[in-house]
This record gives structure tokens, sequence and C-alpha cells, in this order.
């Protein structure tokens, strides 16, 4: 895992390997839900009626699983570079291993929604593969891309917190990958030309659980919990590429302080694909 070659895929534990990290990826998945009120998200899947609905690294399922819940009569398909944990998942949702960075074996225009959430700033060649998941939506359908973006912690954070966010980010870098692609999706989505209004919702999330309402609060907190453990667990790998215990104890101290500023910044961007089927 110290091997940072852009070939390399996902440099982080997946969810089939780890308990811990499965429960770190529902966990993430509630606090979402709860800050969007018990929906999937902002954009409005339910408008349009969807019979086919594609999670892209779909992690833990939880996502997918909820989506399938939802839409009984859709077909949910769930797609990750590995596994999913041994868990009981719904009759309409199906399970398919797929390394977003290497060729994809899925019909362009075949899907009614396709969602993605903090997936694309882990992808190398994050921005192509945005544009590859624009091309399987069907006139009509709703493309969906949700991320944080891991600068507006260096721009935050106190020093140790920002000292961290920069390494992470320049190691990411060096695998091709983009830790802040979630501020670039609107622009993305907006130059492909056959998503004639995006919407672009950015939320600033405070990491001392001190949000505008008790929703932001909790997920506030989700996502320093998650950060930091994250931060640990890359101290194991990356040791050769300057991440020391000292940094990651130091930030961990810095972002549980009682006077904690930081902040992170999540992305929510979405669009719905033009009906003319003959667009580019």
């Amino acid at each position: 895992m110290g091997d940072l070659a852009v070939g390399q895929s996902y440099p982080l534990t997946s969810a089939c390997a780890s308990e811990q990290e499965t429960r770190r990826l529902d966990e993430m998945h509630a606090a979402f839900t709860h800050h969007f009120g018990g929906e999937l998200g902002l954009s409005p899947i339910a408008d349009v009626r969807p019979r086919k609905i594609l999670d892209l690294g779909c992690g833990s399922g939880a996502w997918a699983i909820q989506a399938a819940v939802q839409f009984p009569e859709a077909q949910v398909v769930a797609v990750d570079i590995s596994p999913l944990p041994k868990r009981q998942i719904p009759g309409n949702m199906t399970f398919a291993q797929l390394d977003l960075s290497k060729d994809w074996d899925l019909e362009n225009q075949s899907f009614d929604i396709v969602h993605s959430r903090l997936v694309m700033s882990h992808v190398p060649n994050g921005e192509h593969v945005v544009r590859r998941s624009a091309q399987l939506v069907k006139p009509g359908g709703l493309l969906i891309m949700e991320d944080i973006d891991v600068n507006s912690l260096a721009r935050t954070g106190g020093p140790a917190a920002a000292l961290l966010a920069a390494k992470v980010i320049q190691i990411w870098g060096l695998r091709s990958a983009d830790l802040e692609i979630a501020s670039k999706f609107a622009g993305i989505m907006t130059s492909l030309g056959y998503f004639p209004r995006v919407h672009a919702h950015k939320i600033t999330i405070p990491l001392s659980g001190t949000g505008s309402d008790e929703a932001v609060s909790a997920l506030g907190l989700a996502i320093r919990k998650s950060w930091t453990g994250l931060s640990e667990s890359l101290g194991s790998h990356f040791v050769d590429a300057g991440l020391t215990e000292a940094m990651i104890r130091e930030q961990s101290e810095e972002l549980y302080s009682a006077d904690c500023r930081a902040t992170m910044d999540m992305y929510s961007c979405w669009a719905l694909r033009s009906q003319d089927e003959n667009e580019s």
C-alpha cells in the first residue's frame, strides 16, 4: 500500500476486508441521510421515476440498499472495486465488481440515475471518470456527483490539520487523484453540453459539531470521526511519503480541541440530461 503509482486504483482499506471500514461508511451514510431529511440526497430522484439506478463506488452498499428500498420497482446496480461486505440486500439490487479506472462494460444511456458519493476524489483521472459516468445517463435521466473538498480543511484547519490535509492531497496527486475535484463537478458537467442546467449545492461543515442546525452539526462530527480514522489508517501505509504518527496525533488533538475552527466543504451537484438523444 505504500506504492504511489498511478495504476494503484484505491489506496484505502475496502469495506469487505474490514468491519471497522464497513461501520465507518455506514455511519457516514447515516449522517448524510439525516442531513438530507431521510432522503437519498438533494436531487429530485423521485421526479425522474427511475427504473434503473447505478451507484458507482458503492462501498458498503448503504446508499444502493436505501435506493432499492425506496424505489422497489427500479433495478439498482451497485458497483465497486471490491466485493460487498456480507449483508442482506434487497431483491431488486445487484452488485458487480468494477474498477472505475479501467474500461467499463456498461451500456451508454442505459440508466435513469447515475450516482456517486465520496468516490471521484479517490479515483485516478477523476475528471475522465465523471465524463464517462455522464455517458451512462439516459436522456431525461439524472447524474448526481457528491464529494468533499479536502483542500477546504487545508485552508481552514489549524497548523496540524492543514499540514496533514496538504500532505494527503499531495500523495493522492501522485496517483493522479484529485481531492479537490468536488469543487470542479459543476464545471465538468456543464462542459459536456448535454446537461442544460447543472445544480451545485455547497455546504461548509464545521468539524467541531457547531453547525447551523442539528443535522449539519451531526454531519460535521461524523466527518471529523471519519477523517481522523482514515488519517490513522493512512499513517500505517504512507510513512515513506511523510505521514508520521506525530502529524496524525497532532491533527487529532487539534480537531477535537474546544477551539477547533476547521471546516470541510461538501458539494452536491446534479443535472438532468437533455431529452434530445442526438446531442453529444
